[in-house]
């Protein structure tokens, strides 16, 4: 039993459990027309209730209703390509470079006059500021006699005042920053969502993990780490179960790696990724790309030295042998065994929540699958099925369903509200 809030974790892991999500799943990769439709359907009447996404519909509405703004729009792409092409445009560029800089020196000698007392400095700040004063001048002066000799920049001005100002008066420019605060909101609430899983997640490792993997020995010398990173890149885990050495300072010796994912259909990102780590971890060069490992610590990019990881005052020492329990599955060549995961129930859809993420923009952007029937609506479900990777989360599910013991090592998380004051009970099925 686990204190916390007043919610019930019921954690169910094992063949039969992996198979009814399976059974359940809704796998966009194989919807036909009448199937996507329905599906679609479903998920929009989740989507329209999200603020972020009832907005980018608003604004995708508005601009549908005037079409004088998608053709100043159009008007405006091709003044900027004349105006790439004109003979001032290289060096029109470069003073708005110079002018950005300048502009920033100022800024920061102004803020600099107010907080200093010292004479002499003060001096020489005001020499300063007066000096990029008079270069910003200059600048000014030289970018307004090209702009006078540029008809192609001219009209581009032209052009672009005349779309602010339509924008303001269709409110188009308020409406879009009411969508950017909206969606830095729903990033940060999602942000912190995450955080607060593997959190709530961490008995659950020592519940049902760590006796999967020590059946017997030294408990004491048990720790579950987590943000695991090593100072590479690209290798940040959640949660490591390892034992410490009997004698200090010696490598540790990893027992399991936990991949936490608050969504179901992320499984596969996650196994993914770990696929690679572990085949870096062990020095399966062949298996990933050391430009993509490489840091001020692993200048090669390669495992090659060990490193450290420090938690709670305490110094852990990792080298390749360290994860020398970890072994490819033969025939098929993954690391299954002592891989686990820790997940939330949901519709299985066959793709990424980043990839539903990009599915969600272009429904909510693109009103065009709704207006030229199935053609259009089969152009929309090809685009989505082609955000599938080749392994997704449902065929995660099926590796490791296939046998009852790896099917143990995928816990499911279902919540449900239970009547309680103070304690949360972790129950499982197996």
């Amino acid at each position: 039993m686990v204190t916390s809030s007043s919610s019930t974790l019921h954690v169910v892991r094992g063949t039969r459990a992996l198979h009814r999500w399976l059974k359940q799943a809704v796998d966009l990769r194989g919807l036909d027309l009448d199937d996507f439709r329905h599906w679609l359907g479903q998920q929009l009447s989740r989507w329209e209730l999200e603020p972020a996404f009832a907005q980018r519909a608003r604004i995708r509405d508005l601009r549908q209703a005037h079409p004088e703004l998608l053709a100043l729009e159009r008007t405006l792409r091709h003044a900027l390509a004349a105006d790439e092409a004109s003979p001032q445009a290289e060096r029109l560029f470069q003073l708005e470079e110079e002018l950005s800089r300048t502009d920033k020196a100022i800024a920061g000698l102004s803020a600099a006059l107010t907080r200093t007392t010292d004479a002499e400095r003060l001096s020489g700040s005001r020499h300063k500021l007066a000096s990029f004063q008079a270069r910003r001048q200059a600048l000014l002066s030289e970018q307004a006699l090209l702009i006078h000799a540029s008809p192609a920049r001219r009209e581009l001005l032209r052009v672009r005042a005349e779309l602010e100002r339509l924008r303001s008066s269709l409110g188009l420019d308020r409406a879009e920053a009411e969508l950017a605060e909206l969606s830095r909101d729903q990033g940060l609430r999602s942000g912190q969502a995450g955080q607060s899983f593997e959190q709530q997640v961490l008995p659950l490792t020592w519940r049902f993990i760590v006796p999967d993997l020590l059946r017997r020995g030294d408990v004491a010398r048990l720790r579950v780490l987590r943000g695991v990173g090593l100072g590479a890149a690209r290798t940040e885990i959640d949660q490591l179960i390892i034992r410490q050495p009997r004698r200090p300072g010696q490598p540790v010796e990893v027992l399991g790696m936990v991949e936490v994912k608050r969504n179901l259909n992320d499984l596969a990102h996650g196994f993914r990724h770990r696929q690679e780590n572990l085949a870096w971890f062990k020095g399966e060069a062949a298996h990933y790309d050391p430009s993509l490992y490489r840091t001020r610590y692993f200048r090669s990019g390669h495992f090659d030295r060990e490193a450290v990881h420090e938690e709670e005052g305490e110094r852990f020492v990792f080298s390749r042998g360290s994860f020398r329990h970890f072994r490819r599955e033969p025939g098929i060549g993954l690391f299954l065994r002592r891989l686990y995961f820790i997940t939330r129930g949901g519709t299985l859809n066959g793709v990424s929540t980043m990839a539903l993420a990009r599915i969600r923009h272009r429904v909510a952007t693109d009103g065009r699958w709704r207006q030229r029937g199935d053609a259009s609506l089969g152009e929309l479900l090809r685009w989505c099925q082609s955000l599938a990777e080749p392994l997704e989360a449902p065929d995660v599910l099926r590796l490791y369903g296939a046998l009852p013991a790896r099917a143990r090592q995928v816990l499911v998380i279902e919540p449900r509200s239970v009547k309680s004051d103070s304690r949360e009970v972790v129950q499982a099925r197996t």
